[in-house]
């Protein structure tokens, strides 16, 4: 067998297929733990494309890996060791609790309540840790950029080259969630990444494909990688909780009791979530205190919204069942069918196996686990009662944990759809804790009154714990006038509202699909996103002076295709979501889609060589189609020519910009640098993805258009 310095295609494909890898199992794993990197778009993928396109501009296919396993062992340790700082009269992890530290930033944070008095030696704290470990991410991947851009310089034919980046990439995307689907924990998926260092890297054990090295550091650093690992793997005995990584999450089960009754709590990404509650009379019997009535339980955030209905509901639809708190309360009240949608696996399973009242064991309940939204478009059934359970773990957080700014359930568009599916006299019910963020309530009302043209009635249930964690509860229907009347037979209700009622008077920005930022109170751009930008640029300014000589220039063009294209994908995506449901199998699927539509540009430009005049003015076209057709157009079509439009006019623009792209990486004289240069504007393509705080996401398709333009005009400086 050839030695594997002759053999750089065979490098090539086992270098991409490890930095897409690493690069989904950093995201998932590094976004769980430090939840600052999951509330902030895109950070871990932009510090791995940081990395990658500072490597690629020092192009060299014999670069040594130790970086690469050093870094990713200080990382390991860093977010795993038990290390502890005194803050604010508690013991705070300098790494995992820089959420904490960053809600100092008052204009941004949500659930937690900031106590500290110096907010800049806070703030300081968070974002140098945040820079640290962005830090760390992208130093592990600049000797993989090297290693890459080498390769693509050593190979003569660039496009068959690129193809293999890309097939290898592929085979990298769906290695990971092959792994996610199994459930299995973080500990394997840097087993298999750091088993991918180790075949580059140690000739020792396979001494015919590798070359001979003198590179003992290489050895070393592996080693401490897989101590790293090790530690890692006992991480969950060492907590002596049962931990799940399901597709989505890190779920811990934690065992308590509640009187007489045994009582399963559920941490979500180390905050706690859920109580998987008996609330059965015999449940409430053996495990409230005496000084609680049990009768009161009927006014909890799980009972209450039956207490609206004249009579026991036909069919119930809950919206983020979880654990099966909501779906054992439309048992309890005489539910003959209930569809319990739930996007987590996990989740379901844990209530599934642990919950006390076994709802989702009974004959009636049908569960669905899915996107609420492709629930919503799937279901030909009519609801007598629609629950919105607390889909957002937030509502028990302490600061910005397992939240995103953009949320496509609360959103005008979906709380339309779901109004869709009521009975004639069918409830809506939604209970969200707005936190004291007055604005959270005020938008959840405001788009009620907007889809059914009148003012929900909002009360805060109670959150003593025993009858749930409490909230705000939304009550709203196609006929509020007899909503009313049937409340009115019902005077314990009828004082509880009036004793708990909430009323909004302030204006407030309602959420749309086009611009679904739920915890931003206004159209602006928060002061923390503005910060970790800066961390950005800083990082890749220092980059650029420390790693790069003077001489080697970004490639402009290149720059401006590669952030134009994250604006493509971040699009695809977003929509695709809308259209097909926001599941890990869907965007699978969509990122495939554009990996496969860029091999097929490949082939194109191989085969025909295009004229790159035309080729521009088809992808303008093509976006301009896609940002004018609303995708309320495509639900209108029938399922398979609805898949076959949507993806046909979303994914034409990527397409084009394969086909542009490939044509000039053919024919650039420095594919490495041209390479790189593409990967750093596809960086500065995730920053501007927060203008959409500001413009909408629809807005971003245009500026992706002006960024093409760019691009067109500095292309004589392939």
């Amino acid at each position: 067998m050839p030695r594997l310095s002759e053999r750089p295609v065979l490098r090539l494909f086992l270098v991409s297929f490890v930095v897409l890898f690493l690069e989904l199992a950093l995201i998932r794993w590094v976004s769980t733990e430090i939840r600052i990197f999951a509330y902030v778009n895109n950070l871990v993928l932009l510090a791995c494309f940081l990395g990658l396109g500072v490597g690629c501009t020092l192009p060299n296919p014999r670069a040594s890996l130790t970086t690469t396993a050093l870094a990713l062992s200080i990382l390991i340790g860093l977010i795993t060791a038990p290390l502890a700082i005194p803050l604010h009269g508690a013991l705070l992890h300098p790494v995992r609790d820089t959420p904490i530290m960053l809600s100092a930033f008052t204009d941004m944070h949500i659930w937690h309540r900031h106590w500290s008095t110096n907010l800049w030696l806070d703030i300081a704290i968070g974002l140098s840790s945040t820079a640290l470990v962005f830090g760390l991410i992208a130093l592990a991947f600049i000797p993989l950029g090297r290693m890459i851009a080498g390769l693509l310089d050593a190979t003569p034919h660039r496009i068959a080259a690129y193809s293999v980046n890309v097939v290898a990439g592929l085979l990298g995307i769906w290695a990971f969630h092959a792994i996610s689907c199994w459930w299995l924990p973080p500990w394997v998926w840097f087993a298999v990444a750091c088993a991918g260092l180790l075949f580059l890297m140690a000739p020792a054990i396979v001494p015919r494909i590798s070359p001979p090295t003198k590179d003992f550091g290489g050895g070393v650093s592996l080693a401490v990688l897989g101590l790293a690992i090790g530690y890692l793997a006992l991480t969950p005995r060492l907590a002596k909780r049962p931990i799940i990584w399901s597709p989505y999450q890190k779920l811990e089960i934690v065992r308590a009791r509640a009187g007489m009754n045994r009582v399963y709590l559920v941490t979500v990404n180390n905050t706690f979530y859920m109580g998987l509650l008996d609330l059965s009379r015999k449940g409430l019997l053996q495990g409230l205190p005496i000084f609680l009535d049990p009768s009161s339980a009927s006014f909890g955030q799980y009972d209450v919204p039956y207490r609206f209905l004249d009579r026991a509901p036909q069919a119930v639809l809950v919206v983020g069942a979880g654990g099966g708190n909501d779906v054992a309360a439309a048992l309890r009240h005489g539910a003959r069918a209930v569809t319990a949608v739930e996007i987590d696996p996990g989740i379901y399973d844990i209530g599934r196996r642990l919950h006390p009242e076994a709802p989702y064991a009974d004959p009636r309940v049908t569960v669905r686990l899915t996107d609420a939204r492709a629930t919503f478009r799937h279901t030909a059934v009519r609801y007598d009662l629609i629950v919105f359970g607390l889909l957002d773990a937030h509502a028990q957080s302490s600061s910005y944990n397992n939240t995103r700014l953009d949320h496509y359930v609360y959103t005008e568009e979906s709380f339309r759809e779901a109004a869709g599916l009521l009975a004639d006299q069918g409830v809506m019910t939604v209970i969200f804790d707005d936190a004291g963020r007055p604005f959270i309530g005020a938008r959840i009302s405001g788009l009620l009154h907007r889809v059914f043209g009148e003012a929900p009635i909002a009360f805060r249930a109670p959150g003593n714990g025993w009858f749930g964690p409490g909230g705000v509860v939304f009550v709203a229907g196609r006929n509020m006038d007899r909503l009313r009347a049937v409340m009115q037979h019902d005077p314990p209700l009828v004082q509880f509202v009036e004793r708990r009622e909430v009323r909004w008077t302030q204006p407030v920005t309602l959420t749309t699909d086009n611009w679904p930022y739920l915890y931003l109170d206004r159209p602006r751009m928060p002061a923390l996103h503005l910060c970790l930008s800066g961390i950005l640029l800083l990082l890749l300014a220092v980059g650029r002076r420390v790693f790069l000589p003077a001489r080697v220039p970004v490639n402009r063009h290149f720059f401006f295709l590669g952030a134009a294209f994250l604006l493509l994908e971040f699009q695809n995506i977003s929509k695709t979501a809308l259209l097909f449901g926001s599941t890990w199998v869907v965007n699978a699927f969509t990122i495939s889609a554009i990996l496969l539509l860029i091999l097929l540009a490949n082939w194109i430009a191989a085969r025909i060589r295009p004229n790159l005049r035309w080729i521009y003015v088809g992808l303008w076209c093509s976006l301009l189609v896609a940002g004018l057709i609303p995708l309320r157009a495509y639900n209108a079509l029938p399922e398979v020519w609805r898949m076959v439009a949507a993806l046909g006019l979303l994914n034409l623009p990527v397409g084009f910009a394969g086909i542009i792209f490939v044509t000039s990486f053919q024919r650039t004289r420095e594919p490495g640098l041209a390479f790189g240069s593409n990967l750093l504007g596809a960086a500065v393509g995730g920053l501007l993805e927060s203008l959409s705080f500001l413009t909408g996401i629809r807005a971003l398709l245009w500026l992706a258009a002006l960024l093409y333009l760019l691009a067109f005009a500095s292309r004589d400086r392939l």
